[in-house]
């Protein structure tokens, strides 16, 4: 049987699920909309409230570090993950996993656009959800140890 975590990033909540004895099945009060203490404020986020919602996602993950079992290949069927794979690798195949290095660029892309950089010069949607998901994406990955993620197509 693979050993495989399943991720999804939500509005509300964050959910992480592996398929090994034991198993673990965590739901944080971490989505997109609930970065926080609620809505970013400012369309893209500021450099200040990406390093407080930074500070907050630590202090939720931490936690599962004790708890997440190791040797799990992290899979994700979300819609903004996909979005993360076209701004991380443009033009270049979509299957293979996401690294963790391609994630780091794509929150670096918005650190930049929090600092000043033109959005559309960036490739960057400004919403606040994909900043929201990209910054949880990369917390999760950097504190619970996967070096990449796996992004499947939704499922029906």
């Amino acid at each position: 049987m693979d050993r495989i975590t399943t991720l999804h990033i939500g509005e509300q909540s964050t959910r992480l699920t592996a398929t090994t004895d034991p198993g673990l099945d965590s739901v944080l009060a971490l989505g997109t909309h609930e970065l926080g203490s609620g809505p970013w404020r400012n369309e893209p986020p500021s450099p200040l409230e990406l390093e407080n919602a930074i500070a907050f996602v630590e202090d939720l993950l931490m936690p599962l570090t004790r708890t997440l079992p190791e040797g799990t290949t992290l899979v994700t069927h979300d819609a903004h993950a996909r979005h993360v794979v076209v701004v991380a690798r443009p033009g270049l195949d979509p299957a293979p996993p996401l690294s963790i290095d391609d994630v780091e660029r794509v929150f670096n892309g918005l650190v930049a656009v929090s600092q000043g950089r033109p959005v559309a010069s960036s490739g960057l949607p400004s919403e606040t959800d994909f900043a929201a998901y990209v910054l949880i994406l990369r917390e999760l990955m950097q504190h619970l140890g996967f070096d990449a993620v796996t992004v499947k197509e939704p499922i029906e």
